[in-house]
């Protein structure tokens, strides 16, 4: 067998067997309205999401380009609670966001990836504990001058 046959055979496989779907290729919507358009109601978790520069967009990606279902988060952005569950639930959506970002999912479906599944079964509702019970509230305008300066615009995720 000749050697240019080897390596036209060997490109052939390798053209098959490449995915045929890309990132840039839409796959699903995301209704940012139902979101809050990305922006928490509640000031805490605003101003945790302002210090620390969570990339969203590659959080709304993920759900629009590899299908992760994110509507297990929809409560978080537009509930006004500060509570352990929702701690556990902005760093879900940190990792995701940053691996996201990094590309790490490529052209993986993530529709079966389960998110959000934090059980803290009888441990006497510690994952409904209140935050903002112990937030000196005379720290609320420092709070929201924080947030105003480091305003992280509204996702833009066009279709």
């Amino acid at each position: 067998m000749k050697a240019s046959t080897i390596f036209a055979s060997v490109l052939a496989a390798v053209a098959t067997a490449a995915p045929t779907g890309t990132v840039t290729e839409k796959r699903g919507s995301v209704d940012l309205g139902a979101f809050n358009n990305f922006a928490f109601a509640n000031q805490d978790l605003q101003y945790l999401l302002a210090i620390n520069g969570f990339n969203l967009q590659a959080f709304a990606q993920l759900a629009a380009f590899n299908n992760l279902n994110i509507g297990g988060f929809q409560e978080l952005f537009v509930s006004n609670s500060f509570s352990l569950n929702d701690l556990l639930q902005l760093q879900q959506i940190a990792l995701l966001s940053q691996l996201g970002g990094l590309g790490v999912f490529g052209n993986f479906d993530l529709s079966a990836l389960q998110v959000n599944l934090f059980d803290f079964g009888l441990i006497n509702s510690i994952g409904g504990f209140n935050f903002a019970d112990v937030i000196d509230q005379s720290l609320a305008p420092q709070i929201q001058a924080v947030i105003q300066q480091t305003q992280i615009s509204a996702v833009v995720f066009k279709e």
